[in-house]
């Protein structure tokens, strides 16, 4: 058995896998970071995924590497000092996933470990992407450039359609993002040095001309604390629409209420600029994959995503599409480009993937 264990500030997910067989998965809640790495609340939920069964290995997924892990890496003694070292670029995040992992290191030091880093496809981005127009000395000094995210799944669809294909990987989700791969190579991230570039969220506000922040200040006497939360709380799906819903319960009114058609007309709209910026990096284009929490529910707005860039020659399959799961290919033989949906999620993937860097 494997286990796929994923967390943010106040939530950990576990997995628990037998070959390709999900077996089970928990959730654990806590009000602070700080209550989650060995609370009874984990210690109850890993009893319950457990049951008597034999670990054999035990993944996780981070979100956030820096410079310093370009790769999924064995967790050991050598790791921590390491991992440790990001604390001042990722202050919030680092010390309780550091907590958590040494938590699990401890309970089960027989047990072969693996990180898997949401980052580190990244470290691999040309210069010209991953440098801002700044003066150069915030890039080299101070870290100041793209970090990108989704590595993981965005990796995993490159390699969906071929080592030696053209890729763009679009992962719908919360944060949803934009990937172009060469050979399983990303050319560009719409995701930025902060989660707030690219294409918008349920609450964050994606690209933005940065003078409107300079005009609200001026004009509303905000503070940069007020600033930084409308960006980040107050904008984005939420913003534009008024209603504090998940993607899935607003898209429900998608067609019935003009300001959700807006919201999701220029979320639509952001993210074929984006597959556009990656074809014209790309030189062209083999597949598109898109993957995603939310890829299932947004079904409509992804064929209709398809349709506007049918020109290129894309021909897809009558509907109904087949079964939701796994991998599927929806474009028919004479398509130039074909379309891909894997609805494989990051915690599978890491299972599968992690015997390729046990000892």
């Amino acid at each position: 058995m494997v286990l796929s264990v994923e967390f943010n500030t106040h939530t950990v997910l576990l997995w628990a896998y037998e070959g390709q067989t999900e077996i089970l998965s928990s959730m654990v809640l806590a009000e602070h970071a700080e209550d989650i790495s060995g609370s009874e609340k984990l210690k109850e939920a890993l009893s319950s995924l457990i049951r008597g069964r034999k670990i054999e290995a035990i993944s996780f997924r981070i979100l956030f590497g820096g410079d310093s892990f370009k790769g999924p890496v064995l967790i050991n003694k050598d790791f921590f000092p390491k991992f440790h070292k990001l604390v001042g670029l990722f202050p919030f995040y680092i010390p309780l996933a550091e907590s958590l992992l040494k938590y699990f290191y401890n309970v089960y030091p027989d047990i072969p470990m693996v990180a898997f880093f949401e980052t580190s496809l990244f470290r691999s981005l040309p210069e010209e992407e991953e440098c801002y127009a700044l003066p150069y000395v915030y890039y080299r000094e101070k870290n100041i450039k793209k970090w990108g995210f989704g590595g993981i799944l965005h990796e995993y669809n490159s390699s969906v359609v071929g080592d030696s294909s053209k890729v763009i990987s679009v992962i719908l989700d919360k944060q949803t993002t934009v990937c172009p791969l060469d050979r399983g190579k990303p050319l560009s991230i719409s995701l930025g040095y902060t989660p707030l570039e690219g294409v918008m969220g349920r609450t964050s506000c994606g690209d933005l001309d940065p003078g409107i922040i300079f005009y609200l200040m001026k004009r509303f006497n905000f503070s940069i604390f007020k600033i930084d939360d409308i960006l980040k709380n107050k904008s984005g799906l939420l913003g534009l629409t008024g209603y504090d819903l998940d993607m899935k319960g607003l898209f429900t009114f998608y067609g019935r209420d003009n300001k959700v058609n807006l919201a999701f007309d220029i979320y639509q709209n952001q993210i074929s600029r984006y597959i556009g910026e990656g074809m014209a990096i790309m030189s062209g284009l083999d597949a598109i994959v898109f993957s995603g929490s939310s890829l299932e529910f947004l079904m409509p707005l992804v064929y209709n995503l398809i349709k506007k860039i049918s020109f290129l020659g894309i021909s897809v399959e009558a509907l109904p599409w087949g079964k939701k799961k796994g991998i599927l290919k929806v474009t028919s033989r004479n398509s130039v480009i074909d379309i891909y949906f894997n609805y494989l999620n990051t915690s599978y993937i890491m299972a599968q993937d992690i015997k390729k860097y046990l000892p």
